[in-house]
């Protein structure tokens, strides 16, 4: 008899197990999500993809719009560097290359170091004497109205499409000199390597000395 009371206290225990799941909180908190209960869960196994589907897709949104919120405010930081930073105006000097995008590569890098040297030394808002060449890579007006539209697809996804637009018709409409610096460097990595690896370089073939 005694043997038949341990039993039945044992399944008793087993019962109150299975209904109380093991460590849960007595007290509910607010800022936690419950968890499903079991008979939920089996419901959910027997429900049509669209019923399990919805659940899964409204917990994705907050994920989503923070992502997307977090890529806003990134692209308007990338599109104030380009344009208004300290270091973007700075319009004299040989230094590293500002933009380091999908065209920069350490070819084109030393490259540009020596052309750059070469043709203003460091000057990004030099004319060449007979008005036709334009900053620190002494750039014509077609050239660089043609390297806009090179760089336009790019700068979309690093500045956002409506910012990078706008930004590089306002470039459009100026010679190459009135560029800030970033836009000066990303334009000679971008013609220099669009179609490869220094497939551009006949563009700065000439010179004092050869690059």
């Amino acid at each position: 008899m005694v043997a038949s009371v341990i039993a039945a206290t044992a399944i008793g225990s087993t019962a109150v197990a299975q209904s109380a799941p093991a460590g849960a909180p007595s007290v509910v908190d607010a800022e936690r999500v419950p968890t499903a209960p079991a008979a939920a869960v089996q419901a959910d196994a027997a429900a049509s993809w669209r019923e399990s589907a919805t659940p899964t897709a409204v917990k994705q949104r907050p994920s989503r719009a923070a992502a997307r919120q977090a890529l806003i405010v990134h692209q308007a930081a990338y599109t104030k560097f380009t344009t208004k930073s300290k270091a973007t105006r700075d319009m004299r000097g040989v230094e590293k290359s500002l933009y380091r995008g999908r065209y920069y590569n350490k070819a084109s890098e030393a490259k540009r170091l020596c052309v750059v040297r070469r043709e203003s030394e460091g000057h990004y808002d030099v004319v060449n004497p007979g008005g036709s060449y334009f900053g620190a890579y002494q750039v014509s007006r077609g050239l660089a109205r043609g390297a806009t539209w090179m760089m336009l697809k790019e700068h979309k996804k690093l500045m956002g499409a409506k910012a990078a637009k706008r930004v590089l018709a306002d470039l459009r409409s100026k010679p190459m000199n009135r560029w800030p610096r970033y836009w000066q460097d990303a334009a000679f990595h971008t013609i220099i390597n669009y179609k490869g690896t220094l497939s551009g370089a006949s563009h700065w073939a000439g010179g004092r000395w050869h690059c």
